[in-house]
């Protein structure tokens, strides 16, 4: 048991680049149980960043804070992905569109179970992914 731990750890610890994602996730992904709360920070992780990259005027979170900072059309968008690329900017944004349904919202409002702890791994090296976009994008507005 030992051993898978430390190769799990090891694992994430490769996997994960971004320290704050290292630092808040990673003792949730060592738990027997309870690895929804994985998505939860990960998310809360992804709103502050963008959040503060985005500075709204407001507090915003979600679908608003998303459709605040980040516009398919590079003309509209506050926050432009590093390439500059329209392709790139749509498919970014629309990921993130469907992050917030997908990962934020259920376990932001609902008692969620089950999570198996791999799901949980890919979830969260897919939001240090996009954890490197945001950071990388230059607010434009």
């Amino acid at each position: 048991m030992q051993a898978q731990r430390a190769t799990l750890r090891a694992t994430a610890e490769y996997l994960i680049q971004d320290a704050e994602l290292q630092e808040r996730c990673i003792d949730i992904l060592l738990a027997r149980r309870n690895l929804i709360a994985l998505s939860n920070q990960a998310t809360l992780i992804l709103e502050a960043r963008i959040r503060q990259k985005a500075q709204p005027p407001t507090q915003m979170s979600g679908a608003d804070l998303v459709g605040y900072a980040f516009n398919e059309e590079i003309s509209r968008t506050r926050l432009q992905v590093a390439s500059g690329d329209s392709g790139d900017q749509r498919g970014f944004t629309q990921i993130l569109r469907g992050i917030v349904p997908t990962f934020r919202n259920p376990t932001h409002h609902h008692v969620m179970s089950s999570f198996a702890r791999e799901d949980a791994m890919r979830v969260c090296g897919f939001i240090d992914v996009l954890l490197r976009v945001v950071s990388g994008s230059t607010k434009v507005r």
